[in-house]
């Protein structure tokens, strides 16, 4: 019997032209992790069908390490698809018990409805095959417990759980047991209800691998103090228990909060955090904090901030806790300040000039606002930044509508003058600016104009200066047009600055 290797030689043999060309099948002769890579790039639903080729194909398939079941999509009616994921969970067991111990699991990912036995059972069996990465997304009929057994894996890089209705965490200590090898960690729809402050949960003894750690909607949640010392990325959403943050981290790069925070009462909130490598920080539809120390963020680049709105007014105490808490990014390079936070900034405006400290190392700043007077106050502390974008919320575009008369008889506007009072303090902005940004006012444009004077007039280095209006009906297009023929109008005290109409 002919050997693979001697049809490989013989397929490569010039001397026989007619075999060459026989329709050889090549590819069944690749080596088994040449073809899991190709097998790889398939739903798994196509990998499952490669197994009737041949017993070298069925071989492939009980040996694949890669079991993404989420590949699957289900059609049908709802009654349909409900059954499918039902009956998903048996068929992925009798699946991995094909197998034998010599063929691990790299990867298993799946989506199912499951009683509590048939999953406990399935995550053993993965475990016993040596998995590496692990992610569940189950239906139960009520609350489970953590399955133990994968605490114990010494294999497990990666685990993310996602459950509904939840799911409930052993004890601390019994978490502390394992996990020596886990670099990403998702959890999400966890009930702690009798185990509220993680306080020595996340620290080097009980996962000195971890790189990754991702919280999702932690019920009870009240105080979390994470202190790995190889995590890169923290993420936490939609933790609105939480009062306590504390963060010591020193290879964190990436930090990401939303939703979290006791907005009701934010007296006896805090955060902290100690991360000198900390390089983004997304802070989005979350509390301001009451108390708030950040320590060694020298290399932060990116910041993104979001409060919530119902805490615009705010008294000098509380604006000083604001205060307080972006103080602490006054090193970051490039600043997003979504429209709640604007307005904490607008409607105080006289305390915002003593509270804020200036952005000395500020490039670029993007702002998401609803109001335009009183913005200088804002760009004050941002003296040395070359890029600016405006955004315009839909509270301006429904507050300040059209009007011809206000708009080509702007010398006697407030606006106008209010701008050419903030000339002075201004000026150090003015020597920096160079590109600028506005978007989506088409319809306040008469505050748009009034902004887009001043920065003509008066940015001595200004290059570029684009404007993107938004939509406009049929109606408004002279409108624009009358806009387009103000605007270039305006004389400039940068020669080479050049505007476009997006």
């Amino acid at each position: 019997m002919e050997t693979r290797s001697a049809k490989r030689r013989k397929l490569r043999n010039p001397e026989h032209p007619s075999e060459n060309n026989s329709g050889e099948d090549r590819i069944t002769d690749l080596p088994n992790a040449v073809l899991h890579h190709i097998l790889f790039l398939l739903p798994i639903k196509s990998i499952v069908q490669t197994s009737i080729l041949s017993k070298r194909w069925r071989t492939l398939w009980y040996t694949f390490p890669d079991l993404d079941f989420t590949t699957i999509i289900p059609s049908g009616t709802a009654l349909t698809k409900f059954v499918y994921l039902k009956n998903l969970g048996n068929v992925i067991t009798q699946i991995l018990s094909l197998r034998t111990k010599l063929s691990d699991v790299r990867i298993l990912r799946f989506c199912a409805c499951m009683s509590f036995s048939g999953l406990h059972a399935l995550i053993r069996t993965a475990v016993r095959l040596r998995v590496q990465e692990l992610d569940i997304r189950v239906a139960t009929n009520d609350t489970f417990n953590f399955p133990r057994s994968i605490i114990r894996s010494d294999c497990l890089r990666v685990l993310k759980v996602r459950s509904c209705p939840g799911f409930r965490l052993p004890p601390s200590r019994i978490m502390r047991s394992g996990f020596r090898t886990l670099q990403t960690l998702s959890l999400s729809f966890v009930h702690l209800d009798n185990q509220s402050y993680l306080l020595d949960m996340f620290t080097d003894s009980s996962f000195p691998q971890l790189r990754k750690l991702n919280l999702d909607s932690c019920f009870n949640l009240k105080h979390l103090r994470v202190g790995c010392r190889l995590l890169e990325e923290l993420m936490l959403d939609n933790c609105s228990t939480l009062q306590v943050l504390e963060i010591l981290s020193p290879r964190l790069e990436t930090l990401k909060v939303s939703s979290c925070f006791n907005a009701i009462n934010t007296d006896n909130t805090s955060f902290q955090i100690n991360a000198p490598r900390l390089h983004t920080i997304v802070w989005s539809n979350t509390s301001i904090t009451g108390k708030s120390c950040m320590q060694n963020l020298l290399c932060l680049h990116d910041v993104t901030i979001g409060f919530l709105a119902r805490q615009e007014n705010l008294d000098a105490a509380k604006l000083q806790n604001v205060s307080s808490f972006l103080s602490g990014f006054s090193h970051t390079e490039f600043l997003t300040l979504e429209s709640p936070f604007v307005e904490i900034i607008l409607k105080n405006n006289p305390l915002a000039n003593i509270f804020f400290h200036p952005f000395v190392k500020l490039k670029s700043l993007e702002l998401h606002i609803s109001e335009i007077r009183g913005l200088a106050s804002l760009l004050k502390v941002c003296p040395m930044i070359h890029t600016l974008i405006i955004k315009i919320t839909n509270g301006l575009k429904s507050e300040r509508r059209w009007n011809n008369r206000n708009v080509w008889d702007l010398s006697s506007t407030w606006e106008e003058q209010y701008w050419e009072s903030q000339t002075n303090d201004l000026k150090p902005l003015l020597q920096f600016l160079r590109v600028v940004k506005i978007q989506g006012f088409s319809e306040c444009e008469n505050d748009i104009i009034i902004l887009v004077k001043f920065l003509l007039n008066h940015g001595r280095v200004l290059q570029h200066l684009n404007l993107y209006p938004g939509d406009y009906n049929s109606r408004g297009y002279h409108r624009h047009e009358k806009f387009k023929s103000r605007i270039m109008g305006f004389s400039r005290a940068s020669l080479d600055a050049k505007l476009a109409f997006c």
